[in-house]
């Protein structure tokens, strides 16, 4: 199956110009992949409008993954440091 890929390049979200095969990733990665360009521009401005403080570089690995807000209530009802790392980081840990 072709999508257009989206992901965070370190400033911002992009879009690539060409369909490439879909790949699964982890679920907090930052990239995914839209059947259709024009709807994948459109993820692209949203993402770059509202989700870039969402968006956390793993100390371990270096990969960008999401921190949604639910995730950031949930540790703050805890007391509790947002993590550092990425899902499959964190994994790894235990």
């Amino acid at each position: 199956m072709l999508g257009y890929k989206i992901y965070f390049n370190g400033d911002k979200f992009v879009a690539d110009n060409t369909a490439t095969e879909v790949q699964t990733m982890p679920c907090d990665s930052t990239v995914s992949w839209m059947a259709n360009k024009t709807y994948a521009d459109n993820v692209v401005e949203k993402h770059n409008a509202n989700d870039l403080k969402d968006v956390k570089k793993c100390k371990e690995c270096g990969k960008y993954f999401w921190q949604t807000n639910d995730e950031r209530i949930w540790f703050t009802d805890r007391n509790m440091k947002a993590p550092c790392r990425c899902y499959s980081c964190r994994k790894k840990k235990h």
